[in-house]
């Protein structure tokens, strides 16, 4: 059995201290560059062993899944989604996920079309004067999220409690991602500076989203079942002895769809918007597929498929800028993975934002290239060497939601208004749970015509 490289870094401490300085991702870039798709690194007590090769990938999520759990690498994501489908493990996970399938399956979800358009035709009209003014598009593409998830699988409008909900999901997502890069996490009932933050993120989370299930268990009890959305499913169902099922679970499935589908959701249109902004090209071409198909009338779900580039471009920016960027697993007893041996209570790492850039799977993979998800070049490819939502039986169970809604947006906005890099603006990733861009993304609004033959633009100067 081949030896995995093992870097350990400083004496006892390990690759902490600079874990704890720059975060996991300049460590993990710098070691694939020197090991290969297998190493392992020293993290003060743990081992993480790192996998990047799509075989490694499939035999962690699907054929040998049954010897990696979501364990203790999940317990600072805990302290957000509680025990939801994301991070439940066995039976509960099954039951849990069969539970909130209907309201995630792609048929159900296509009946939301119209309510995604308008709410991203209404975010056109509240930038209609702004032409050539600057706009942050990392926050407006959350609230655009949010606002549809509110309508749509919750049947309330979100958009009163944006800025709550939105600055609270950033701090605790920064929080819980400096806990899970220390030695040494402080009990979050101790008032450190830190967990007073954390705490009063998860506080107003709590109170957004248990107003929620509490409006709605009073409407049940006056007799009114109420639409039939992810609450209502959550709140109408029974267990085997007949049993609802608990509210702090309710609320934890309703937490998670929170970050699958407004955090996630907004990344991946924001980075959308700056990729096209560096590739004018794909953005002719997108703004020609759209002219085309829609003639200058709003999308609805029956011109999805006819709407290929804005899909491609849109699986495109998710390889390149992949809203979650790693993931990982708990061996849950010895094994080996791919040759290597693993240890019970070791950590297994999956790196998507360098899996998306595997030289023997990726021809020139830094470069923005929406045709490679096209039919003929997609043919051949590992299965697994693209997986912005993970991959398996534990696949988010918001892919399909996530991709209506953002092709949706893309098509809409794309319409009406341009994005150009405000020069001067510095684009940079925060790995952090998720990957953000780490001062915002301030653009210049352009509005467009349908059919209007836009000139090209320069380049801007400006990147990662």
């Amino acid at each position: 059995m081949p030896k995995m490289p093992i870097s350990l870094g400083r004496p006892v401490v390990g690759h902490l201290p600079a874990v704890m300085k720059r975060g996991l991702f300049p460590l993990i870039q710098a070691h694939w560059s020197a090991h290969g798709d297998t190493f392992g690194l020293r993290v003060g007590p743990k081992l993480i062993n790192v996998f990047i090769h799509p075989e490694a990938i499939e035999r962690m999520l699907v054929t040998q899944r049954s010897d990696f759990i979501k364990g203790e690498g999940y317990d600072q994501i805990r302290l957000l989604v509680g025990d939801g489908v994301l991070t439940a493990e066995g039976e509960r996970w099954k039951q849990q996920r069969r539970t909130i399938q209907p309201c995630m399956n792609r048929a159900f979800l296509l009946g939301f079309g119209d309510a995604m358009v308008q709410a991203a035709v209404d975010a056109t009209e509240r930038w209609a004067a702004r032409d050539l003014e600057v706009l942050d598009i990392y926050p407006e593409m959350l609230h655009l999220a949010l606002r549809i998830l509110g309508q749509t699988l919750f049947s309330v409008d979100l958009s009163v409690s944006a800025d709550v909900s939105t600055r609270a999901f950033t701090v605790a997502l920064e929080e819980l991602s400096t806990r899970g890069n220390t030695i040494f996490a402080a009990p979050l009932s101790w008032p450190t500076p830190a967990n007073l933050r954390l705490r009063r993120a998860l506080r107003q989370l709590d109170e957004i989203v248990f107003e929620m299930i509490d409006k709605r268990l009073a409407q049940k009890a006056g007799g009114d079942p109420g639409p039939q959305d992810l609450i209502s499913l959550l709140l109408d169902h029974r267990d085997e002895q007949g049993a609802p099922l608990d509210r702090q679970l309710v609320r934890d499935e309703i937490i998670t769809m929170f970050l699958a589908g407004h955090e996630t959701t907004g990344l991946a249109l924001t980075w959308t918007w700056y990729l096209l902004s560096l590739h004018p090209r794909v953005e002719a071409d997108l703004h020609e597929e759209l002219d085309r198909v829609l003639g200058g009338r709003v999308p609805t779900v029956e011109d999805l498929p006819r709407l290929e580039l804005t899909k491609r471009i849109l699986q495109e920016s998710m390889r390149v800028m992949p809203p979650v960027w790693s993931g990982g697993r708990t061996v849950a007893r010895d094994t080996e993975l791919c040759g290597y041996p693993l240890r019970e209570g070791d950590t297994a790492m999956i790196v998507p934002y360098f899996t998306h850039r595997h030289p023997a799977f990726w021809d020139r993979p830094e470069a923005f290239s929406p045709e490679r998800f096209e039919p003929a070049a997609a043919r051949g490819r590992h299965k697994y060497a693209y997986l912005p939502f993970s991959a398996g039986p534990r696949m988010c169970v918001g892919n399909h939601f996530t991709m209506i809604e953002a092709q949706l947006a893309l098509a809409v906005i794309a319409q009406r208004f341009r994005f150009d890099l405000h020069p001067g603006h510095v684009v940079a990733r925060d790995h952090q749970i998720t990957m953000r861009p780490a001062h915002g993304m301030k653009m210049l609004v352009r509005r467009r015509e349908a059919r209007s033959g836009l000139a090209p633009r320069p380049r801007p100067a400006a990147g990662c």
